[in-house]
């Protein structure tokens, strides 16, 4: 239930809906006042400005791991999905956020890791997907890593139940930590408080950084970039789904 409602919800909680709302309420209000108008308009200029979003995200993510931090002793690392697409015919795509297969590669070939855990089923909500840690797997078997070095959970379709099911492998194969937890820098702070929640000894390892610290100009300070608009949802999920998580008792 709480799976569900989350993805329902997750339209009403993005600044396109919010421009829509008050450019329908301005439309149905205007005979009476202007002000929604000007109301949607501040709101897409705001989440339309670089300099507020990538102060915001800057803020947000998790930051790099230094490099006196990146050969931690660790023997296996936990890579989560959801940079992974399917077609109609079932066959898998990397998308977004597919720097995750690629740290989590690069970690291994370079001997930092001896083995993954690839967390994650499908959460299209829409339609029914592979999941896509079978998918990961195949192409890290192609890239070269070992069958007898992968581990899969398929079931999670969120966060937490990464979390919960990954939990659940480690103590049955009686892993033992502390583990690499691989994911994207905006995703870390949500994820790795949901692991620390569940008794998972944790070292974050961010990847796939959305914003980099770069000198101020006009066109990434003030000049609108509509595209951010998409972009501001993301961090606006993490935002809210961290804050939910907490009130449940989850993170």
């Amino acid at each position: 239930m709480f799976f569900t409602l989350s993805k329902l919800l997750f339209f009403f909680i993005t600044p396109f809906f919010w421009c829509a709302a008050l450019l329908l309420i301005g439309f149905i209000q205007r005979k009476k006042s202007n002000r929604w108008f000007w109301i949607a308009g501040m709101v897409f200029l705001i989440f339309s400005n670089p300099f507020i979003y990538r102060k915001a995200m800057l803020a947000y993510q998790e930051k790099p791991v230094p490099q006196s931090l990146a050969n931690p002793p660790i023997n296996t690392g936990i890579l989560l999905t959801g940079f992974v697409k399917f077609d109609t015919a079932g066959n898998g795509y990397f998308g977004k956020s597919s720097d995750r297969f690629i740290q989590a590669a690069n970690l291994y070939h370079t001997g930092k890791i001896k083995q993954l855990i690839i967390s994650g089923g499908s959460g299209n909500f829409w339609k029914v997907e592979p999941p896509e840690a079978i998918f990961i797997k195949q192409q890290l078997i192609n890239n070269g890593i070992p069958d007898s070095c992968i581990l899969i959970e398929k079931r999670s379709r969120n966060t937490y139940e990464n979390g919960l099911y990954t939990k659940q492998l480690i103590d049955s194969a009686r892993i033992a930590g502390p583990f690499l937890l691989i994911t994207s820098a905006l995703h870390m702070p949500r994820s790795i408080k949901i692991f620390k929640k569940l008794n998972i000894s944790c070292i974050p390892y961010p990847c796939d950084f959305k914003v980099y610290p770069e000198t101020n100009h006009f066109m990434n300070t003030v000049y609108p970039d509509v595209s951010l608009m998409k972009d501001w949802e993301y961090l606006i999920k993490e935002i809210l789904g961290t804050l939910v998580y907490r009130i449940t008792g989850k993170a």
